[in-house]
């Protein structure tokens, strides 16, 4: 008995609610739809994309009458180094950095013979002629040309791993008396490309290995040409390194330049007979025992500045 009790009481209530609405239903109330964002995505949450971080921060200003002692050294950084490995990551590549500026005209390369940066930058101009390859003279410093296709190589992140092994650094060691510090300069940095070459006869035609029956080649190092790192510095410190600790690390490009967050082996000292390391020791051991032999000389130099 009540439960028909409750049941007479709903069918009651829910006929009292139709006749007070008009015997109607009630529309449903419309879904309000948010336009969308037109324009291009932000890929994370960091949504700063240039800070005070990103500029250069200049050197400390040395007068000539404060350096008491000054030692050039030329030194390379091997990129296949574990150590260096966000200088060559597949996601951010140093290389490609440098090319995107040079294409864009941000940065001017030097020949590789114009170590000094006296002469002329290359051109940038891009070619006219339309059966030919839409490339400039930095194009063909900086990137090669493919044997096999007699064209310029195309330029990607796989290239440069695969044909940029070596950064050549030209710096000064500074002993500024005034601040009291022995510290060192980069002037410039040379990307040094791997080429391959094949050998061939007086008469052009390839010479093939007797017991392969394949073309003999050989390995070359080819310097792409120099950059002033004053210059590259300010498009370094726009790009930020790939660090495998923390995605918002900030460390960029300049500051492992800056800060020596690198690993390298010396590779010549200024001398009178400016010889490099390898134009007088042939075994590769050798060299890097002068190397460190070297990089002693400046250590013990400095260390025995503050000893009285």
């Amino acid at each position: 008995m009540r439960r028909l009790f409750f049941l007479s009481l709903f069918f009651l209530a829910s006929a009292t609610v139709f006749a007070q609405t008009g015997g109607t239903t009630p529309p449903a109330q419309e879904k309000k739809v948010t336009p969308k964002k037109k324009g291009p995505k932000k890929d994370g949450f960091i949504y700063r994309e240039e800070s005070e971080a990103d500029t250069v921060v200049p050197y400390a200003k040395v007068a000539k009458e404060d350096v008491a002692y000054t030692k050039r050294i030329w030194r390379e950084i091997d990129l296949r180094d574990r150590g260096n490995s966000i200088l060559a990551s597949p996601k951010v590549n140093i290389l490609n950095t440098i090319y995107k500026a040079l294409a864009a005209g941000e940065l001017d390369l030097y020949s590789s013979e114009d170590e000094d940066f006296q002469g002329e930058p290359l051109s940038q101009t891009k070619g006219n002629d339309p059966n030919a390859t839409n490339s400039s003279a930095v194009d063909t410093a900086f990137l090669g040309v493919n044997p096999g296709t007699s064209e310029i190589n195309r330029a990607n992140n796989e290239f440069f791993a695969a044909s940029f092994t070596t950064l050549r650094i030209k710096e000064d060691w500074i002993l500024d008396i005034k601040r009291g510090i022995f510290e060192p300069r980069i002037v410039g940095i040379a990307p040094v490309r791997i080429d391959v070459k094949t050998q061939t006869d007086n008469n052009g035609n390839p010479v093939l290995d007797p017991t392969t029956n394949a073309p003999r080649a050989d390995t070359l190092r080819t310097v792409a040409g120099w950059l002033y790192f004053d210059d590259l510095r300010e498009i370094l410190v726009k790009t930020k390194v790939a660090n495998d600790n923390n995605d918002n690390s900030g460390i960029n490009f300049d500051d492992v330049f800056t800060r020596r967050l690198f690993y390298s082996n010396i590779v010549k000292q200024s001398n009178s007979a400016d010889n490099r390391i390898e134009d007088y020791l042939s075994n590769s051991k050798e060299r890097l025992l002068e190397a460190e032999r070297i990089k002693k000389i400046m250590a013990d130099f400095e260390q025995g500045l503050w000893e009285y």
